[in-house]
């Protein structure tokens, strides 16, 4: 997220504008380092870690992969409002969010390359759990400019951008996947590569404003530390409700990102050698459908000023693709599934932030931290999620219940539609 001080942008840590609108540089170099940041992430989490562990533990893959992934999602539960919290707090010469941006990329940067050159399932464990500590610093600090620099009137497009990178970042994980093989170090080398470079470079040209000379007293760090994961939901129902739909249509996505690789294998048939080139056109499919309905949804959104009935549609529709997927016997079902899924996903992540941002409180000095809480939302899904797939597969005989897993992913997607329906500070 690049920022111009030049279209009279407020300087981070300010309240968010009301003026003149955030500068293309600013949205370019915002989609370029939540591209890179997802690539570097969505990639092992998507595909190189599901062959990695398949690779070294074929038998209990599934069990196995699931305690990473869960693991790393709990580190990120927790690592995410800690250190927005300490982005809100940070008084420095280079501001509040751009240290914990070039710091928590480098961190995660190198715990990634533990993972390339190690075959023992422990130190990538271990390794995964800090690349999540670590990418959620930045990543704390990352949504936190969008609250501190982007009028409401362009959070939608803002919002779109950085939900349609997701999907392109799966797309060029699957890109490399194809280009260098299952084999050797290259596949964790390169997304973690374009993640660095990524924020690397936008930090080069954030101007954030400086911290170091604010005097104003703070409270107590402890006590602060200890709220980092709590935004009343009674003092504040609309962030509450928000909070909740993310819940339950990220429960949905974890589900489907996390296991779609085993899915092709066990359920579709599909030959180890043949995934990168399978998920390739998946991604591709997931890409053109997520890129087309959050530019047109965020659109829309930020013109009609409502936000509500996007999300909603949004999330029922990915509901819906989740469960073509289910009944799914062929390539080409499973293709028209990811399609309708990724157009509601593409909507959903366009127009939702934007929504919790509307009604975030105290935006102006704790956005880091409660956007971090939201953040929860996201990171609990990929922890309870590999530990109930398990459970979900194994129902039945045949042990590779793809159907009761996914249904449980569609039922959850489509109560994180309803939840939205009681948020009032949004139309």
């Amino acid at each position: 997220m690049s920022l111009s001080h030049t279209h009279g942008l407020a300087p981070a840590g300010a309240a968010p504008s009301t003026g003149e609108e955030v500068s293309l540089t600013f949205i370019v170099g915002y989609a370029l380092a939540s591209l890179g940041f997802y690539v570097a992430v969505m990639t092992p989490v998507a595909m190189t870690l599901a062959i990695r562990v398949n690779a070294i533990d074929p038998a209990g893959k599934g069990a196995s992969l699931g305690a990473i992934l869960g693991l790393g999602a709990l580190f990120a539960l927790f690592a995410n409002p800690v250190f927005g919290q300490l982005s809100d707090r940070t008084r420095s010469r280079f501001g509040r969010r751009k240290p914990w941006m070039i710091g928590g990329v480098l961190a995660g940067s190198l715990a990634q390359l533990l993972i390339a050159y190690s075959s023992s399932l422990v130190v990538i464990g271990i390794a995964w759990c800090l690349v999540q500590a670590a990418y959620n610093a930045m990543l704390a600090a990352l949504v936190a400019v969008v609250a501190d620099q982007v009028p409401e009137r362009q959070r939608g497009l803002v919002s779109a951008l950085a939900g349609m990178s997701v999907y392109v970042a799966l797309l060029l994980g699957s890109a490399i996947i194809a280009l260098t093989g299952t084999d050797g170090t290259t596949m964790f080398l390169l997304p973690t590569a374009i993640g660095l470079v990524a924020v690397g470079g936008f930090c080069l040209v954030l101007k954030d404003r400086p911290t170091d000379r604010d005097t104003r007293p703070q409270a107590p760090l402890l006590p602060e530390l200890a709220g980092s994961f709590w935004v009343n939901p009674l003092k504040h129902p609309d962030f509450g409700y928000a909070w909740l739909s993310r819940f339950l249509v990220f429960f949905g996505f974890a589900v489907l990102t996390s296991y779609q690789v085993y899915y092709l294998m066990d359920h579709l048939k599909v030959p180890e050698q043949r995934i990168g080139d399978i998920m390739f056109v998946s991604t591709l499919i997931t890409t053109i459908f997520v890129v087309g309905s959050s530019f047109v949804s965020g659109y829309l959104s930020d013109r009609l000023g409502r936000r509500k009935a996007f999300v909603l549609a949004a999330a029922m529709t990915y509901a819906l693709g989740i469960a073509i997927i289910i009944l799914a016997g062929s390539l080409t079902v499973f293709y028209a599934g990811v399609a309708v899924a990724s157009i509601g996903f593409g909507v959903y992540m366009a127009v939702d932030q934007a929504l919790v941002v509307d009604v975030l409180p105290d935006r102006e000095t704790h956005a880091a931290k409660n956007l971090g809480v939201l953040n929860i939302a996201n990171a609990v899904p990929q922890s309870i999620a590999p530990a109930v797939a398990p459970l979900l597969l194994s129902i039945g005989t045949a042990g590779d219940n793809y159907g009761a897993l996914y249904a449980a992913a569609a039922i959850s997607a489509f109560l994180g539609a309803l939840a939205i329906a009681p948020v009032r500070g949004v139309r």
